[in-house]
């Protein structure tokens, strides 16, 4: 049988027995599918994330003949997304479209939330 842990303390002193020092507590059990739904969720399983979307995208947001030469390589803070340009000539070129590549972001679900753009050599 379980007692609250305050209990359990109350029981131990009283048998002589060193109490309990564990600041953990009792939790009702969860069901195995609550608990895997709860996970999907939680960490978007099965659904497409920001990096995802932009790759798709990737041709419409910065233009046919530049999208083989440049690739983003990551979203940092969730709001910042970091291109790897080819060549310092690509570089500047992006960087001079900044404001339309923005634009062309945020009119893709879920990816309202990027508002910088860092360009690097890569």
């Amino acid at each position: 049988m379980h007692f609250r842990p305050d209990i359990e303390d109350l029981i131990a002193s009283l048998r002589g027995i060193p109490g309990s020092r564990s600041r953990a507590k009792m939790r009702r059990t969860t069901s195995l599918d609550n608990l895997v739904e709860v996970l999907l969720e939680r960490h978007q399983i099965g659904q497409d994330n920001i990096e995802d979307v932009i790759m798709q995208h990737w041709k419409e947001i910065v233009g046919e003949r530049t999208a083989h030469r440049c690739r983003p390589q990551r979203i940092a803070n969730g709001r910042k997304l970091i291109i790897l340009a080819g060549s310092p000539v690509i570089r500047q070129e992006l960087q001079f479209n900044q404001h339309r590549i923005l634009r062309q972001i945020h009119r893709l679900p879920g990816c309202h939330t990027i508002n910088e753009i860092a360009i690097l050599n890569g």
